[in-house]
């Protein structure tokens, strides 16, 4: 195919860093992610799907709305069993949104018999594809070769990810052969894994567990805000070796001091939306730090969380 060796042109002349940085961050899951794909017998070349769909970037976003590694839509995501929540996306996971991808493609491949068919069914959707099967090729063998035969009927991005995606795959087989040189991938994460009841913010969860804010978000990229939700437990990633002394060390942080995000007592005519342009935070993470809260019915005297990310104004917390 020829935009084979057009991807392969882009990656040598115009995006080499951006190439580079995936194949940096893959070694973070790439052990993960492998072990997987021989558990399910598939192709090992899978392992760098997540390249051309989010550059190994666990929090990748794609204008369209999908998310993570494997660029999952929050409709698929929750019919493949994925938490899709606005404190909790699961889709950001790798260890969890893995092996739900890969069990998708298993399915995908069952179907349509064929692994070039099975990655347009992904990317642009089963239905799709199967409704262009039956129009264009009732009865025909589903194969490979067939894709080449439909391949000018699917949308743009469809017809074309399949050549990125054997285009990603030689370039990251060899990378020193198309100049990508110089770099070290970065380590297998390890991890122990404890459960935080109710909220906390990541600093808090990070202090409890000896390591840095940086390690933990790196860690745990499917906590959107860095805030676990309340009224339930939570399963958080904390640097190796340190599971064994957290729930002795969290459980000694008082709960009112277990979010350090900033807060705000609602006053007279203030609304969701212009707390949210103060503190130049989104709407939506407002919203999802207090999912208690519903924006019409605001009532005087309501404490927000506001997510500290965000930055903006300061206030002092309110005094109870």
């Amino acid at each position: 195919m020829g935009r084979v060796n057009w991807w392969l042109d882009y990656w040598q002349t115009r995006a080499p860093d951006a190439f580079v940085r995936a194949l940096v961050r893959m070694g973070r899951y790439e052990d993960y992610i492998d072990d997987h794909v021989a558990a399910r017998g598939l192709p090992p070349s899978l392992r760098y799907l997540p390249v051309i769909e989010a550059g190994y970037y666990p929090r990748a976003e794609s204008p369209a709305g999908a998310g993570g590694l494997w660029q999952f839509m929050p409709a698929t995501a929750r019919w493949l069993g994925i938490e899709v929540g606005p404190l909790v996306d699961q889709r950001y996971d790798p260890y969890v949104a893995t092996p739900k991808a890969l069990d998708y493609l298993a399915a995908l491949h069952e179907q349509f018999g064929s692994w070039f068919l099975a990655l347009a069914a992904y990317n642009g959707g089963p239905g799709r594809l199967q409704r262009i099967l039956a129009e264009h090729g009732p009865g025909l063998p589903q194969s490979d070769e067939f894709f080449r035969r439909i391949r000018h009927r699917l949308p743009f991005e469809t017809r074309d990810f399949v050549p990125k995606y054997l285009a990603a795959v030689q370039v990251a087989r060899n990378p020193a052969a198309y100049g990508l040189e110089g770099y070290t991938t970065e380590p297998p994460q390890a991890f122990d894994v404890v459960d935080v009841t109710g909220p906390a913010s990541i600093d808090v969860i990070a202090d409890a567990a000896g390591g840095s804010e940086e390690e933990l978000r790196l860690l745990n990229p499917h906590l959107v805000l860095g805030l676990t939700p309340a009224g339930t437990k939570t399963a958080v990633r904390v640097p190796l070796g340190s599971g064994a002394s957290f729930d002795a060390r969290f459980a000694a942080i008082p709960e009112r001091d277990r979010v350090t995000f900033t807060h705000h007592r609602v006053n007279s005519g203030e609304t969701l939306g212009g707390i949210a342009r103060d503190y130049r935070v989104q709407l939506r993470d407002l919203r999802a730090a207090n999912p208690e809260v519903e924006p019409r019915l605001l009532q005087i005297g309501t404490v927000l969380v506001i997510p500290r990310a965000a930055g903006g104004r300061t206030r002092s917390p309110p005094q109870d």
